[in-house]
């Protein structure tokens, strides 16, 4: 008998810090769902701006609507307290200066009953305000029931499908309550979030991809894959973990994960090095050329990007601009 989840309720998960100009849009966004059932959680992680104010004055007129109120602590620990609060049967993810479609929800849930088997609904996400024009996400996978292998696959590799955001993706409740050790890392401001679902895919979870853009990212220049500051190195510890755990998948996962690493460092040096950093550029090097050569060997890395990574590595700068501009 088919699985009817159209009563089931969704918990979706706001981590807030200091984002009251865009926060009216995204809580709108999720006030307007088609979906019935929903527990709107905001975490307000220690904000000074008005974001407090904004959310306390929703959840006296909408009862959907609960705050936490934290002190700061990192987006890490607002999404953990929001899943340790969450009731629903299922859990979403959604950045406070974001905002996603009528339909989001309703959406995702609809591949739960179309394929009772799977334990995550991913769906496309646009992109607003990238300085290179980039909008719409790849949909490598699509209309399809992924497995494990195949979806920790495709949230490892950049640029060829849905990625291992948290904020694209809706997950059975019970996968967190079953196991406590499923949680975002605090200590890790980089690739948290994409440890994570690699961390779920590898425990067995299987997805359903819908290419449809459900969800609406806004790139801004102060988030934090941007700066260049003490968070920004955690991504690579992270990064070592994602590894170790796609070694156990395949190769091509492996792989996949391997190049997304080198990908990240290589951008790190090209920044590195527009700003003069020049320890970080040293390190960032030594991290590259530690790792090339196992990749540029391995036969199911493509030749393209076996050239690109070569190209990048002996003009970081301008390779960067240029395969940007023409991506």
């Amino acid at each position: 008998m088919e699985h009817r989840t159209t009563n089931d309720r969704i918990s979706i998960v706001v981590p807030v810090y200091n984002t009251e100009a865009y926060l009216k849009a995204c809580v709108e966004s999720l006030l307007s769902q088609t979906h019935p059932d929903l527990e709107l959680i905001f975490v307000d992680d220690g904000s000074t701006d008005g974001s407090f104010a904004v959310l306390d004055a929703y959840a006296k007129t909408d009862a959907r609507v609960r705050v936490i109120r934290q002190t700061n602590a990192g987006a890490s620990a607002a999404r953990n307290a929001g899943i340790d609060a969450a009731t629903g049967d299922y859990i979403g993810f959604v950045d406070s200066d974001d905002w996603v479609e009528p339909s989001y929800c309703e959406a995702l849930l609809r591949a739960f009953s179309d394929h009772p088997e799977i334990g995550v609904s991913v769906c496309n996400r646009r992109i607003h305000g990238h300085p290179n024009g980039r909008e719409l996400g790849a949909a490598a996978g699509a209309n399809r029931v992924l497995s494990p292998k195949e979806a920790a696959f495709y949230a490892v590799s950049i640029g060829k499908s849905f990625e291992g955001y948290l904020w694209n993706k809706l997950f059975r409740a019970s996968i967190f309550r079953d196991d406590p050790a499923l949680r975002l890392d605090p200590s890790l401001a980089i690739c948290e979030d994409l440890l994570l679902c690699v961390e779920i895919f590898a425990s067995g979870q299987s997805a359903y991809f819908d290419p449809a853009p459900l969800y609406h990212y806004r790139y801004r220049e102060s988030g934090a894959l941007r700066t260049l500051d003490d968070r920004r190195m955690t991504e690579f510890a992270a990064r070592e973990r994602i590894e170790a755990i796609a070694e156990t998948l395949g190769a091509d996962v492996l792989h996949a994960a391997e190049l997304s690493h080198l990908k990240s460092a290589l951008n790190l040096l090209a920044a590195a090095k527009e700003t003069h950093n020049k320890p970080l550029a040293a390190a960032m090097r030594r991290r590259i050329d530690e790792r090339k050569k196992a990749l540029l060997k391995a036969p199911d890395v493509p030749i393209p990007e076996k050239v690109k990574l070569l190209i990048r590595r002996a003009a970081p700068v301008l390779s960067l601009r240029i395969f940007n501009r023409f991506a």
